[in-house]
């Protein structure tokens, strides 16, 4: 048994200020003209589009107040946001906040910081770490957009650094620094962002804390009201942005091909995307080279960019979950019936959607233009004829038996106190 970094009383009351938030009339009300927008968009007028809307927008409305209930960088927490699964703990449900492809192997932390302030992020990693980056980006205006990046550090970079206990401190702050310093820019509204993604669900995030050096001599505590009038205020912009991201990430792509990998802001890893749309019987093979990145994973998401509930579908794997052909190639077929292909990525019941690909502690002199082998819709009937005899396969036993593992381990990160014993 290991503590959980989760469990925090920051996190509980940064959940429960947000569950509060969002029941409020005046943003209920902010919630519906949101909607209202969103059944003019095209894609409410698709069976999966107009299924998922208002799922999405519970998503974009929650994750939104998550950030405004810990957006005062005079007394920043490290909360955790941006991850749609369900979840009951702290003695509520939380049914979940995402945003462009939420990844079940991630854990995105966020800490709000003062562009001028100098602050202090404790961070300590377990003996199997996950990938790890922390990022510092300036905040465009309502949240409502991809932060410029300022700068990243990564697991790779901070473990020299690390004491005997797995102990490093990142400082953050204008001035100049050295190896572990994140610098930020005078006057700008900055968002600290932690990741750490599990290529093994047993493996336990880093613990996180943040410490402001330079604390304001006389704060003004927000109250619950200026909260909710900035979650109202900047709702619509918020989501507009998260509705309209599905019309130019990655350039819109045709349906069933990739475009990338592309290197991440900051360097710390590769994506590649696209979109799908399948018909009956049929299934999309994609296959890639691992290239010794440290994690690789896979997700898929609805047509507006959010994913189904990870927990009892396959609709993502990590570098654990997959079983890789003798040349070390991953093989996944997204379809919406079992392909009998062991690294099957299920659709659950949608016909159009994305796939989003990661790499992440990418080897030095790794070529991301080899990391992409194959990519074709293949006839789920004739699989043995379309996907080569070397993919692996799997039987219904085989396939139970990681379904039931899935859910398992999926359930580590809630427990209480502890990271249990899978």
């Amino acid at each position: 048994m290991t503590a959980n970094p989760l469990w925090t009383a920051d996190q509980a009351a940064a959940e429960k200020l947000a569950l509060r938030l969002i029941e409020r009339a005046d943003i209920r009300a902010a919630r519906e003209q949101a909607r209202l927008m969103l059944l003019a968009d095209p894609i409410a007028g698709t069976l999966d589009g107009r299924l998922g809307l208002d799922r999405a927008l519970d998503q974009w409305v929650l994750g939104l107040a998550m950030r405004e209930a810990n957006g005062d960088p005079a007394d920043p927490r490290v909360v955790w946001n941006i991850s749609n699964a369900p979840r009951r703990w702290f003695g509520h449900i939380y049914a979940g906040a995402a945003v462009a492809i939420d990844n079940p192997d991630n854990f995105n932390r966020e800490i709000p910081v003062d562009g001028d302030g100098h602050y202090a992020v404790d961070i300590r990693f377990s003996a199997d770490p996950p990938q790890f980056s922390i990022v510092a980006e300036v905040e465009p205006p309502h949240h409502a957009g991809l932060g410029r990046n300022l700068g990243a550090l990564t697991l790779q970079q901070l473990a020299p650094f690390c004491d005997a206990d797995g102990r490093v401190t990142v400082t953050v702050g204008p001035q100049e620094g050295g190896a572990t310093h994140l610098r930020t820019e005078p006057g700008a509204r900055i968002q600290v962002y932690t990741r750490d993604s599990q290529r093994d669900w047993r493996q336990v995030p880093a613990q996180v804390g943040v410490r402001r050096l330079d604390p304001p001599a006389d704060p003004r505590p927000r109250d619950e009201e200026d909260i909710a009038r900035t979650v109202i205020t900047d709702l619509p912009a918020w989501v507009a942005f998260w509705s309209g991201f599905k019309n130019d990430f990655l350039g819109h792509p045709e349906p069933n091909r990739l475009i990338g990998p592309n290197g991440r802001d900051g360097g710390w890893g590769y994506l590649a995307g696209g979109r799908f749309a399948l018909g009956e019987g049929q299934g999309l093979l994609l296959t890639i080279d691992p290239a010794g990145s440290y994690y690789t994973g896979i997700q898929i998401a609805d047509p507006w960019t959010i994913s189904p509930d990870p927990m009892l579908r396959l609709v993502s794997l990590n570098s654990a979950q997959v079983t890789p052909a003798a040349d070390g190639t991953i093989s996944y077929v997204v379809a919406g019936i079992d392909p009998g292909v062991a690294n099957w990525i299920d659709t659950a019941g949608l016909e159009e959607g994305w796939v989003l690909l990661r790499w992440q502690g990418v080897p030095e002199g790794a070529d991301p233009a080899r990391f992409i082998r194959d990519v074709r819709v293949v006839d789920l009937a004739a699989i043995d004829r379309d996907v080569d005899a070397t993919v692996p396969r799997i039987d219904i036993a085989a396939r139970g038996q990681q379904l039931r593992a899935r859910a398992r381990l999926h359930g580590l990160r809630t427990h209480a106190a502890t990271w249990g014993d899978a």
